[in-house]
C-alpha cells in the first residue's frame, strides 16, 4: 500500500545557505536572486529553482508541490492517493478516477478518516507564495459527495513578515457546502494584488459524522505574475514603471491597483477622481430623491450567505472596504440604491480630439442567484438619471470585474451608479476602486430639470371642416363622417382608418414594448413601484432565475429579443390583480374570438382571467390557474356579436413570486360586425330576418350568428331532430346504467382547482349550465360515465351531431363517442388528454342501415385535474327520429284495455289522453292526476313531483328533528312524524349546489288557479327556493325566499291562465355544507277549468267553443273536432290553401293552389280508396272515406327517390303563428320511408319544420305544423320513398290558420266594460269602477285589487288665488276643500284627487292627506284644523257644496257638516258608490229548475215568503236589544276596527311581498307572504282533495 502522507513543514521561499546573506536564493552554478524574487509565480533562476518548492500547476501526480497536511496525526488528514493505491476498507472515502488523467490510477489530494474521534480537522496548506499580479486567479477541480460530507473551506492566509509574531489573516476564497454530486467541479477564485507572503489553506472539519469524499486536483495559478521589466515601451499608450520597468496601459494608471508591482502607476494621482471606501465615500454621495435606499460599506463577507464577495478589491482580504446594495429585508425588489459622482467638466475634445479621453474605471461583483441590475448612467442635470451607459444583469460570478466607460458629453455632467435589488435576498451586489482618468472636475453646480427651457406643448391637429351631425364621428379625411356607432369596431369605416386609431388592435404581439391599446387600469396611476402590474418585457432582459418563471423568448418569433406582456410576480402580495384594459369596443360580430397565448410556468404561480365587461356588469369568460409548464399556451374567449364592451385581461399573484403570468400575441379574429351586402342568400345560406347571409352549418348551434337572434330562434329550428343546452335538464338525453357514475349539470366552475370552464357555451356565464364529469373523488382512474341521446331512424339523411367539448387539465381522461345500434356499437370520436382551455366544436357525422343511438362516454384520467365538460348538442335535421311513444303520460297499467286510444284508470275505467294532468279527477280516484306532481302533504310519496336526474343533490323526503337543521316538524301534522321534502346538509356540499323538483307538464289552468305552499329557511344554515314557471317558450321565475326563518311560512303564487305548463321548485345551498331548505303541503287551489266564467281562456287568441271550452286557435277548422260540441268545425269556409283532395285527377293542382316540383324524381297523384295491395289507405281522411287524397306511389320507385309539391300561394314572412294542418298516412313495410314538411323562400336554404318516418300504422294521422320563415315563404312536402314497393306515403285534408295570412296571430276582440266600470284582468268580467282597489276583491279572480297604488297618480296644480279652505283647479276654479279626495273629481281634469292616499273610509269620514288616513265624523266642523294643507275637515260646514250629493242622493247639514243620504243601491260618502249585493246565504241558492215542474217552483217560493217573514221578525227584535248591547258592541267595534291586530309587532320580521315580474303574455303575478299563526281564514276549496288538509286546518284553528 502506498498512501503518501505530508511533511509538518512550510516549504516555499527557496533554500538559504548559511554562506548567502538570508534575502538572497542559491540557484545553484554560482546564481543568485534576491529572496522576495523567490515563489513570486516567475522563474527567475536559469532552471526555475526558485519556483520549484511552489510551482504554479500541480496534478500531484508526482508529488504533492509543497501542499502539506498541517494538522496531522490525528487520523483525518488530507493524503495524496490514486483509487488504485486506496486500501479497500477506506475506498469509498476517495474519488474512482483523478481528474488529470480520468483514470484509477492518476493522484489526487483527498480527506481521509481513519479515527473515530469526534472533533477532527484536516488542514491543507499550500506553499507559501509572494507578489502576486493585480489579474492573479486560482483554478481547482474539487470533489465534494456524499450525505454527511459536509462543508469545505478555502481562505487566504496572508503572512506579515514584519512584525516578530506572524499575524496570520485569515479570508475566505472559496465554500462548498454538502453533496455537490459524483462528479469533479471546476472552481476559479481571484487573488489578486498581494504584496505580502500568503499561502491558501483548505480546512474539512469533522464532528465524528463525516461521511463522504472530499478531493482536490489540478491546482494552477493564472496570470500572477508582476510584469516583466522592459527597457522601452511598446507605444505611447503605456506607462513606464520607475522602478520594476515594466509597461501597463495607460488606463492602468490611478486605478487604485498596483499594476507596475512597485506602485509607481498609482503615484501623483488625485484622490478626487479616485475611491477605494476605505475612508467613506470621498467624492460621492448617496442620491436623496431618485433611490429608495443607499448603498452600505462593508468589510468581509456580507452577512447573506451564497451572495457578494467575500473580501474587497482593492486589498483583496477582509480587512478592505467595499460598498455594497443589501437585498434582504426591508428592501424589496426592484428597490434602487444611487450613488453620484462630483460634477466634471464637458469632455468636448474628448477621444476625437489631441487630449486624452475621460474614462471611468470600476470593480463590480455580482453574485447570487437573485442578482438583478446594475447600471452606470451619465447626467447633465440634476435629478433624474440621465441617460445610461453600460448595465449588467443577472449572476456574473464570484468574481471582481473591470470596467471602463468612455465619457462624452458637451455639458458639466455627472456619473450615477445604480444598484438594483433582485426578487430574493440572494442579490447583493458590490463596487469598489471606482475612479476617473482624463476628466477635469466642475467647481458649479448642474442645473436642474425645472430650469430648462419648458417644452412646448403637444400640438393638437385641430378636427377637419366638416358637415357632420351631432352623434357623427369626423374622419380625418376631409368631409367624411361615420356614426359613432362606427368607431371601433374593428372595421375602417373612415377611409383613412382614423375611426380605428385610437381602438385595441386586432393583432398586437407587443413588439417594440408597444400595448396596441391596451391600458394598465389596474392598479391605478401614479403606480407604487413594487405594485403586481402587466409591463412590456423581452427574454434578453431578465435577470439570472428568471428564467424558471417567465419564458425567455416570446411566443411571436420565438426568440430573446421579442416581446411580451408580463405580471412580474416579484412585486406586490398574494392575491394581488393587476388589469390590462381595451377602449370601448362598440360593436362585435357574430363570429368574435379573441385568442391569445399564455405562459404560466412556476410553482406559485397564480391566475390569468378575461373579463367582458358592459355598463356595469363584469362576467368571467376565462380563465387559468396555477403551473402550465415551460410552455406557450392557446387561449379563446368566444364573444359573439356584443355591442359596448371592453375586455379586461386580468393577472392575479400566487403565493410567492415564483411564477409570472405572461401573454403575448393577442388577436381579435372576425370581430367586424357583417355588413347586409343586399343580395339575395345563396342555397347554402339562410337568410336572417336583418338581411344578413349566414351559412346553413352555423344555423341553429346556440349562437347568434345573425345579430338579431333569427337563427337561433325555436320555431326556425323546428326541424333539428334534437336540441340540448342542459340549462335544466338532460333534454332527450338518459344516465346509462352501465357505467360506474354520472354526468352532472353544473354552473360556474368547475369544484377542482385548475381544470374545467369559467362558463357554459351557451350563455357565456357564469349562470349558463353544462354537462361535466367530475374527474376528482370519490372517482378513480378508469371510472366511465355514459350517456344516450335519442333513437334515430335509418331513414337520416346527412346526419350529423354538433357539439361543444371542454377539456383542460394536466390530468385529463378520454372522451369517446359511439353510434350504437341493437347490434353494434361503432366508435365514432376519441379524444384524450388536455385539448385546451377553451369550448371546441366538434362535428359527428351519423349514419346507419339500422335505427341507432349515440353514446357519449367520459373516462377518468391520471388524476382530479381534468374534468371533462360538454354542452350545446344539436342533431342537425337530417337526422330523423324513430318513432317514440308520447311523453308525459302515465305508464300502462297491468291490467284490462281501454278502446281507441284511451288510457286506463286505476278503478278499470278510461280516460282520454288530453285529460291527463288537467286539474280534473276524471277517472274518479284520482288515478289520471296522482302522478302529475299535485297536491301534497307528503305523507304519501311525492305525489308526481320529479327530481332531476342530474343535480348533484336532490330534494329529500324526510321527518322533523330538532336537533337538525332541517325543520323540527312537519306542517301538515305539526309533529316529528309529518313528512316534507328539503334539501340536507351534507360535509360534501358545495355552495350553488341546486336541487330541482319539477311537475309534470300541466294541460291548462283556470283563471283563479293559484299554488299555496309552506316553506322553511333554518336559521343556523343557508339557502335559497325558487319557483319556477316553464312553458314551451320560456323559463320565468316566479317566486323566491332567502331570509332564514325558523317556522313554517305560507306563500300563495297565483297561476292563472296557462296552458301546457310545468312547475320547477329548485333550492340552492348558499353556502359549503349547509341545507335546511324545506316543502310542506303544496296545494292546487281552483286551478281546474270552469264554464262558469266564459272568456276566461290562456291565450287571448283562443277560441272559444259554444260551451265555453277554450282551445287553441291552431285547432279551429282542422278537420276534427276538439270542442265537445263540435262548435270549432262548423264555419270553415274560405280558408287560404285549404284542400281536402274530392276532385278529378287534373284538377287538383290548380283547384288545391299546389305544384310538382320538377326537378324531384316523380310526381305526386290522386289516390282514391285501396290503391296499393298491403301498404296505403283504404279510403280518403272523409267521415265516409269516398273522397280522394294524395299520395306517392312507391311500387315503380327506388329507394331513396324523393316527390315534391310546393303551395302556389306565397305567405307572409312570419315566426311561430302560422300553423299547417294535415293528415297523413305511412302504413307499409317496415322499411316505410319518409315524410317532410318544409318553408322555402325566395332565396336561401328550405327551412325543415316537421319530419317523420317509419310505419305509422293503418288509419291516417293528424300533424299539426308550426311554419316560420323570416321571408315570404311557400310549403314543399317531400315524400322519400322506403326500401321496397310497400311505402306508399299519402296526404289529406289540408288547412292553414288564418294567421297565415296575415303573418301575425289573429286575436278576437273581446267585449269592453261600460264607462265607469273595471275590467277584470284575466276574466270577462265588469264590476263598478268605485269598487277597484277598496280593499275587497270584488273580481272572482281578484284582479281588482292587484297593482293598486297608496297615492293617487298626478301633480297637484299650484294653489294661489283661492280662498282659504278652498282648492284651485287648473282652470283657476275654486272649489271648496271638501271636495279634495274624496273619490270624486270635481275639477275638469280631475286634479282635485291627485296625489290623495289610497284608503277606504267609512261613513262621513274624511280621507285625511296629513296623516294618510281617515279622520272621524265627529271631528268635522269642531273648530280644530286636523287634516293640513287644505283643512277639508273645517270646509262647507254650514252649506252643501253644489253637486255635493251623486246619483239623486239628499244634502243634509248637520252638526259636523254636510251629510249625504243615499237612494238604495247606492252608498259612501257622497253616494257615489254602487251598492255591493250582500253575500248569499243557503236560502238564497236557487237552482235551475226545468220548465216542466212549474208546481215545484210555485212552493219554493212560497217557501221563500214563509222564510222571509221569520227574517223581519227576527231583525225588529234585533234592534229592539240592541240598545242594550250598544256599549258592548262599540267596545267590539273599537277593538277590532279602530285598532287592528299589529302583525308586524307580534312577528316584526315578517313583510309582505309583491313579486314583480315582466311578464309577455301574461300580467303581473301578486304573490302573499305571511306567518301561518295568521292564517285565520279558512282555505279555498281544493282541486284535490286530501282528508290530512282538514286535520292540519282544525289545528291551526
Amino acid at each position: 500500500m502506498l498512501l503518501q502522507g505530508t511533511k509538518k513543514k512550510e516549504t516555499g521561499l527557496g533554500k538559504f545557505p548559511p554562506s548567502l546573506h538570508p534575502s538572497q536564493f542559491d540557484c545553484g552554478a554560482g546564481v543568485c536572486v534576491d529572496a522576495e524574487r523567490v515563489c513570486d509565480f516567475t522563474l527567475d533562476c536559469p532552471h526555475g529553482e526558485d519556483e520549484a518548492d511552489c510551482p504554479a500547476q500541480c496534478d500531484f501526480e508526482t508529488d504533492s508541490c509543497g501542499w502539506q497536511e498541517f494538522a496531522s496525526r490525528d487520523g483525518f488528514d488530507w493524503t495524496r492517493s490514486s483509487p488504485v493505491n486506496v486500501p479497500a476498507n477506506v475506498q469509498h472515502q476517495a474519488p474512482p478516477r483523478d481528474h488529470s488523467t480520468n483514470s484509477s490510477s492518476g493522484h489526487f489530494m483527498f480527506v481521509l478518516r481513519n479515527s473515530s474521534s469526534f472533533s477532527q480537522r484536516a488542514l491543507l496548506r499550500s506553499p507559501i507564495f509572494q507578489q502576486s499580479g493585480s489579474n492573479c486567479t486560482m483554478t481547482f477541480w474539487h470533489y465534494n459527495a456524499g450525505l454527511s460530507v459536509g462543508a469545505t473551506s478555502m481562505n487566504l492566509r496572508v503572512l506579515n513578515l514584519t512584525e516578530e509574531s506572524r499575524v496570520k489573516n485569515l479570508t475566505v476564497l472559496w465554500q462548498t457546502f454538502y453533496h455537490q454530486g459524483n462528479l469533479w467541479q471546476p472552481v476559479t477564485v481571484q487573488i489578486g494584488r498581494q504584496t505580502s507572503p500568503f499561502q491558501i489553506s483548505v480546512s474539512k472539519l469533522s464532528l465524528g459524522v463525516y461521511d463522504g469524499i472530499s478531493a482536490l486536483d489540478d491546482i494552477t495559478f493564472h496570470n500572477c505574475s508582476l510584469p516583466a521589466a522592459m527597457d522601452k515601451c511598446p507605444s505611447p499608450d503605456h506607462f513606464h514603471c520607475k522602478h520594476s520597468r515594466a509597461c501597463v496601459e495607460r488606463l492602468q494608471v490611478c486605478d487604485l491597483v498596483d499594476d507596475c508591482g512597485d506602485g509607481t502607476d498609482e503615484e501623483n494621482c488625485s484622490s478626487e477622481l479616485m475611491c477605494d471606501f476605505e475612508e467613506g465615500l470621498c467624492s460621492w454621495t448617496q442620491d436623496e430623491e431618485g433611490d429608495i435606499f443607499d448603498w452600505s460599506l462593508i468589510q468581509g463577507p456580507t452577512p447573506t450567505p451564497n451572495t457578494g464577495p467575500f473580501k474587497d478589491h482593492t486589498w483583496g482580504n477582509v480587512n478592505g472596504q467595499y460598498l455594497y446594495i443589501e437585498s434582504s429585508a426591508p428592501q424589496e425588489f426592484k428597490d434602487m440604491a444611487v450613488l453620484i459622482s462630483r460634477p466634471f467638466q464637458p469632455t468636448a475634445l474628448g477621444d476625437h480630439g489631441t487630449g486624452p479621453p475621460c474614462v471611468f474605471r470600476f470593480h463590480y461583483h455580482m453574485l447570487g442567484k437573485h442578482i438583478f441590475h446594475l447600471a452606470v448612467y451619465l447626467r447633465t442635470k440634476t435629478g433624474g438619471r440621465g441617460h445610461m451607459l453600460w448595465f449588467r444583469r443577472g449572476e456574473q460570478g464570484n468574481l471582481w470585474h473591470r470596467k471602463t466607460l468612455y465619457l462624452n458629453s458637451a455639458r458639466p455632467f455627472q456619473i450615477l451608479v445604480e444598484g438594483t435589488v433582485g426578487d430574493d435576498f440572494t442579490g447583493d451586489i458590490a463596487i469598489d476602486d471606482l475612479s476617473f482618468l482624463g476628466c477635469e472636475p466642475y467647481e458649479g453646480t448642474l442645473p436642474s430639470v425645472e430650469s430648462s427651457t419648458a417644452a412646448p406643448p403637444p400640438a393638437f391637429s385641430p378636427v377637419p371642416p366638416h358637415s357632420c351631425l351631432m352623434g357623427q364621428y369626423v374622419c380625418g379625411s376631409y368631409g367624411e363622417c361615420v356614426s359613432q356607432s362606427q368607431v371601433c369596431d374593428f372595421r375602417l369605416d373612415c377611409s383613412d382608418g382614423s375611426d380605428e386609431k385610437d381602438c385595441v388592435m386586432e393583432q398586437c404581439d407587443f413588439e417594440g414594448g408597444l400595448l396596441c391599446g391596451w391600458t394598465l387600469a389596474s392598479p391605478a396611476p401614479p403606480v407604487p413601484l413594487h405594485a403586481f402590474r402587466w409591463q412590456t418585457g423581452q427574454g434578453e432582459t431578465m435577470h439570472h432565475g428568471e428564467q424558471f418563471h417567465r419564458p425567455v423568448n416570446d411566443h411571436t418569433h420565438g426568440t430573446v429579443e421579442g416581446w411580451y406582456v408580463y405580471a412580474d410576480s416579484s412585486n406586490g402580495g398574494y392575491g394581488h390583480t393587476s388589469d390590462l384594459l381595451t377602449p370601448l369596443i362598440t360593436a362585435t360580430g357574430p363570429q368574435c374570438t379573441m385568442e391569445f397565448w399564455y405562459y404560466m410556468s412556476g410553482f406559485t404561480v397564480g391566475t390569468l382571467q378575461v373579463f367582458i365587461k358592459s355598463a356595469n356588469v363584469t362576467h368571467e369568460m376565462w380563465s387559468e390557474t396555477g403551473n402550465q409548464g415551460s410552455r406557450w399556451m392557446r387561449g379563446k374567449v368566444f364573444i359573439g356579436i356584443r355591442h359596448n364592451l371592453q375586455v379586461i385581461l386580468r393577472a392575479k399573484r400566487g403565493v410567492s413570486y415564483m411564477g409570472d403570468v405572461v401573454v403575448d400575441d393577442i388577436a381579435f379574429i372576425d370581430c367586424a360586425p357583417p355588413i347586409i351586402s343586399g343580395l339575395p342568400c345563396k342555397k347554402n345560406e339562410f337568410s336572417c330576418a336583418n338581411g344578413h347571409c349566414i351559412s346553413q352549418r352555423n344555423l341553429c348551434d346556440f349562437i347568434d350568428h345573425c345579430g338579431d337572434a333569427s337563427d337561433e330562434n325555436h320555431y326556425i329550428c323546428r326541424g333539428i331532430s334534437d336540441q340540448c343546452n342542459f340549462e335544466f335538464d338532460l333534454c332527450s338525453w338518459t344516465q346509462l346504467k352501465t357505467d360506474n357514475f354520472d354526468w352532472k349539470i353544473k354552473t360556474g366552475k368547475t369544484p377542482t382547482f385548475g381544470t374545467g370552464p369559467s362558463t357554459d357555451h351557451t350563455l357565456r356565464n357564469s349562470s349558463g349550465h353544462y354537462l361535466y364529469l367530475e374527474s376528482s373523488f370519490p372517482q378513480l382512474m378508469g371510472d366511465i360515465a355514459r350517456i344516450s341521446g335519442p333513437t334515430f331512424s335509418h331513414r337520416s339523411r346527412e346526419c350529423k351531431m354538433v357539439f361543444y367539448l371542454h377539456m383542460s387539465g394536466e390530468g385529463c381522461g378520454t372522451l369517446s363517442v359511439y353510434l350504437t345500434t341493437m347490434f353494434s356499437r361503432i366508435l365514432l370520436l376519441d379524444l384524450s388528454g388536455h385539448q385546451g382551455n377553451y369550448w371546441i366544436r366538434q362535428e359527428v357525422p351519423l349514419s346507419s342501415t339500422e335505427h341507432f343511438q349515440v353514446m357519449i362516454e367520459g373516462m377518468i384520467g391520471r388524476n382530479g385535474r381534468g374534468d371533462i365538460c360538454l354542452d350545446d348538442i344539436t342533431f342537425f335535421p337530417g337526422c330523423l327520429l324513430s318513432n317514440n311513444p308520447v311523453r308525459d303520460l302515465p305508464p300502462p297499467l297491468p291490467f284490462g284495455s281501454c278502446p281507441g286510444g284511451l288510457l286506463r284508470c286505476e278503478n278499470g275505467g278510461c280516460f282520454k289522453p288530453e285529460q291527463y294532468c288537467d286539474f280534473t279527477d276524471n277517472c274518479g280516484d284520482n288515478s289520471d292526476e296522482k302522478e302529475c306532481g299535485t297536491s301534497c302533504s307528503f305523507e304519501n310519496g311525492c305525489c308526481g313531483w320529479k327530481s332531476s336526474p342530474v343535480d348533484k343533490f336532490t330534494w329529500m323526503l324526510g321527518t322533523g328533528s330538532a336537533q337538525s337543521i332541517r325543520p323540527p316538524h312537519d306542517h301538515t301534522l305539526m309533529n316529528e312524524n309529518g313528512h316534507f321534502v328539503y334539501m340536507s346538509a351534507t360535509p360534501v356540499g358545495l355552495k350553488g349546489d341546486k336541487a330541482h323538483m319539477r311537475s309534470s307538464v300541466w294541460k291548462e289552468s283556470s283563471a283563479t288557479c293559484k299554488l299555496r305552499f309552506w316553506y322553511f329557511i333554518s336559521n343556523k344554515a343557508t339557502g335559497v327556493i325558487r319557483l319556477f314557471l316553464k312553458t314551451e317558450n320560456e323559463l320565468r321565475e316566479v317566486w323566491m325566499e332567502q331570509r332564514m326563518i325558523h317556522e313554517w311560512r305560507r306563500a300563495e303564487v297565483p297561476l292563472r291562465n296557462l296552458r301546457n305548463f310545468e312547475l320547477i321548485f329548485e333550492a340552492v345551498r348558499a353556502k359549503d355544507v349547509s341545507g335546511g331548505a324545506a316543502l310542506d303541503d303544496l296545494e292546487f287551489i281552483d286551478c281546474a277549468r270552469s264554464v262558469i266564467h266564459p272568456g276566461s281562456c290562456p291565450a287571448a287568441t283562443d277560441f272559444v267553443c259554444s260551451n265555453g271550452d277554450c282551445i287553441d286557435s291552431s285547432l279551429v277548422c282542422d278537420n276534427k273536432g276538439d270542442c265537445a260540441d263540435g262548435s270549432d268545425e262548423l264555419d270553415c269556409t274560405g280558408l287560404a290553401g285549404a284542400c281536402n283532395f274530392n276532385m278529378p285527377e287534373h284538377q287538383w293542382e290548380q283547384e288545391c293552389q299546389l305544384q310538382q316540383d320538377q326537378n324531384d324524381t316523380f310526381d305526386w297523384q290522386i289516390g282514391q280508396g285501396q290503391m296499393s295491395q298491403r301498404t296505403g289507405p283504404s279510403a280518403d281522411h272523409s267521415p265516409d272515406g269516398s273522397g280522394g287524397y294524395l299520395y306517392v306511389n312507391s311500387a315503380v320507385q327506388r329507394e331513396g327517390d324523393v316527390a315534391r309539391v310546393t303551395t302556389q300561394q306565397e305567405f307572409p314572412a312570419s315566426t311561430g303563428v302560422c300553423h299547417l294542418r294535415f293528415w297523413f298516412h305511412m302504413y307499409g313495410s317496415k322499411r316505410m320511408g319518409a315524410l317532410k314538411v318544409y318553408t322555402e323562400g325566395a332565396s336561401g336554404v328550405p327551412l325543415l319544420m316537421w319530419a317523420t318516418s317509419g310505419n305509422h300504422g293503418r288509419s291516417w294521422r293528424y300533424a299539426n305544423v308550426v311554419l316560420s320563415n323570416t321571408l315570404p315563404f311557400r310549403v314543399t312536402f317531400q315524400a322519400e320513398v322506403g326500401g321496397d314497393q310497400q311505402t306508399d306515403i299519402a296526404l289529406d285534408d289540408l288547412s292553414f290558420t288564418q294567421s297565415c295570412a296575415i303573418g301575425a296571430p289573429v286575436t278576437s276582440t273581446p267585449p269592453t266594460c261600460d264607462p265607469g266600470y273595471f275590467q277584470c284582468v284575466y276574466l270577462l268580467e265588469c264590476v263598478p269602477l268605485s269598487w277597484w282597489c277598496d280593499g275587497e276583491a270584488d273580481c272572482v279572480d281578484r284582479s281588482d285589487e292587484e297593482e293598486c297604488v297608496s297615492v293617487v297618480p298626478g301633480t297637484v296644480p299650484p294653489q294661489s288665488g283661492c280662498e282659504d279652505r278652498q282648492f284651485r283647479c287648473t282652470n283657476g276654479t275654486c272649489i271648496p276643500s271638501l271636495l279634495r279626495c274624496d273619490s270624486v273629481p270635481d275639477c275638469v281634469h280631475g286634479e282635485d284627487e291627485y296625489a290623495c292616499p289610497v284608503v277606504q273610509c267609512g261613513y262621513g269620514e274624511l280621507v285625511c292627506e296629513s296623516t294618510a288616513g281617515c279622520l272621524q265624523q265627529h271631528r268635522r266642523c269642531d273648530g280644530t284644523v286636523d287634516c293640513p294643507p287644505f283643512n277639508p275637515d273645517e270646509s262647507s260646514c254650514y252649506e252643501c257644496p253644489f253637486t255635493y250629493c251623486l246619483n239623486a242622493g239628499t244634502c243634509i247639514v248637520g252638526n259636523h257638516g254636510p251629510v249625504c243620504i243615499c237612494r238604495s243601491g247606492w252608498t259612501g260618502s257622497r253616494c257615489h258608490v254602487q251598492q255591493k249585493p250582500a253575500p248569499p246565504t243557503t236560502s238564497d241558492v236557487i237552482s235551475v229548475i226545468p220548465d216542466t215542474e212549474l208546481v215545484a217552483v210555485y212552493a219554493g217560493v212560497g217557501i221563500a215568503v214563509i222564510l222571509l217573514a221569520i227574517a223581519v221578525a227576527i231583525t225588529i227584535l234585533f234592534f229592539l236589544q240592541r240598545r242594550y248591547t250598544a256599549k258592548g258592541s262599540s267596545l267590539i267595534a273599537n277593538e277590532e276596527t279602530v285598532k287592528p291586530v299589529d302583525w308586524g309587532a307580534e312577528f316584526p320580521d315578517v313583510k309582505a311581498r309583491a313579486f314583480k315580474s315582466s311578464w309577455s303574455s301574461f300580467p303581473k303575478l301578486a304573490i302573499s307572504v305571511y306567518p301561518w299563526r295568521d292564517e285565520l281564514e279558512c282555505p279555498a276549496k281544493l282541486s284535490f282533495s286530501n282528508p290530512l288538509y282538514e286535520e292540519s286546518r282544525s289545528s291551526e284553528a
